[in-house]
């Protein structure tokens, strides 16, 4: 049996970054020694340990593995409802549609949607609305009830509030706060992106 001190360097020696070569032989070495250290030396069963989690969570190139999001839409999921809603930004976009799409219920979509980006479906989409309302002020001259109908909301009091709820300010006031010019100087204002939402 080993003493303390040969299991400590056992544990040093193995090399960091993590090159190809190292795998599940030096994984399964580490995770043996703290098993057999567990009882007598805790701390170096626990440095075994998280060593043995460092090589299984860092890819050939030393960067950290992504974890995977547990309980989200899996990737092609993800991509397909994205695609759909970013095609359908400007007529009625259906949770079910969705939901359909991802091929999972009602209830488990909602619960993965949410993982996966973050708020729920009707708030991400308003989101993103929102975003495309603020792109197409900048860019257009078209009153705000037509861009309100552009981007699939119901009339412009209804695009209002929920222009209002997300930015803070009413459409109007922003629009002329970001694409009129400059009286002074006659440059046009540096204009904001919808990264403001």
């Amino acid at each position: 049996m080993k003493s303390a001190a040969d299991r400590e360097v056992t544990f040093v020696s193995i090399p960091d970054p993590v090159p190809h070569s190292l795998g599940r032989e030096d994984v399964s070495k580490l995770i043996s020694v703290a098993a057999a250290t567990l009882d007598s030396d805790r701390a170096s069963a626990k440095a075994c340990l998280q060593r043995a989690v460092e090589l299984l969570t860092v890819t050939g190139e030393g960067r950290p593995v992504q974890a995977a999001i547990r309980g989200g839409l899996a990737p092609w999921q993800k991509r397909n409802v994205a695609a759909y809603i970013a095609a359908n930004i400007g007529s009625t976009i259906r949770v079910s549609d969705l939901a359909r799409i991802a091929r999972l219920s009602l209830g488990h979509f909602f619960r993965a949607y949410r993982e996966s980006f973050g708020e729920p479906p009707l708030a991400h989409i308003a989101r993103l609305r929102i975003k495309r309302a603020q792109s197409l002020m900048l860019r257009s001259e078209a009153s705000l009830s037509q861009i309100a109908l552009d981007c699939g909301m119901h009339d412009q009091s209804h695009f209002t509030r929920v222009f209002r709820r997300i930015v803070g300010t009413n459409p109007g006031i922003w629009r002329r706060q970001f694409s009129a010019t400059d009286a002074n100087t006659g440059l046009e204002k540096t204009r904001v992106s919808a990264q403001q939402i």
